[in-house]
């Protein structure tokens, strides 16, 4: 479908951690700008304006809670407290972006990967069993799909029937790979709100 699309400016910047260019980096009207290891906790607590550097009539979108899923959630218990106080702070902020271009989208949480099945990164590794990461991220996902912003729902595209990462979807890390669920989505939203 992308093929199709001829624009001489992207119309989507993402912006967030490493999940903002991951996948997103390989369809053809979408600029990445990652903010390196940033974490939806650190995003809340600090409430920076991030999306002042993008031009006005972009469709901003946020990438940002799987570092918080897999490395730190499970040290603070009850975790189900954290996770909506990360949610409620990371909400927040992004209604502070919201006054400088409300043009804002957020990106799911994507499924976590079998521990076992993927590569860790040793500086961030997987804190907590797979059922438990699997938890933290079902509950930020469903905090982010009860916002008033548009929220990218590709989850079910990208994990087994068990609510994990498909391997073969994935890059053998943490990270979606297969592009294709995205790029239809966002085509289809596109499309919905006039910009295609």
């Amino acid at each position: 479908m992308s093929e199709n699309i001829h624009t001489n400016k992207p119309l989507i910047y993402t912006i967030g951690d490493s999940h903002c260019w991951h996948c997103w980096m390989h369809i053809p009207y979408v600029s990445t700008n990652t903010g390196g290891a940033m974490t939806m906790y650190s995003f809340g607590l600090n409430k920076k304006v991030v999306v002042d550097k993008f031009p006005k009539d972009a469709i901003i979108v946020i990438c940002l809670g799987e570092i918080d899923c897999r490395c730190y959630i499970n040290k603070y218990q009850p975790w189900e407290e954290t996770v909506d106080r990360i949610a409620k702070n990371y909400l927040e902020a992004v209604d502070l972006n919201a006054q400088v271009n409300p043009n804002i989208w957020l990106f799911n949480v994507v499924p976590p990967p079998h521990k076992a099945k993927a590569q860790e990164n040793q500086s961030m590794p997987y804190v907590g069993t797979d059922e438990e990461r699997l938890s933290y991220v079902k509950r930020i996902n469903q905090r982010l799909k009860e916002s008033k912003y548009v929220f990218i729902d590709i989850y079910d595209q990208y994990c087994d029937k068990d609510g994990f990462m498909i391997p073969e979807k994935s890059d053998n890390c943490v990270h979606i790979f297969d592009k294709v669920p995205l790029q239809n989505w966002l085509e289809k939203k596109l499309k919905e709100v006039g910009k295609l």
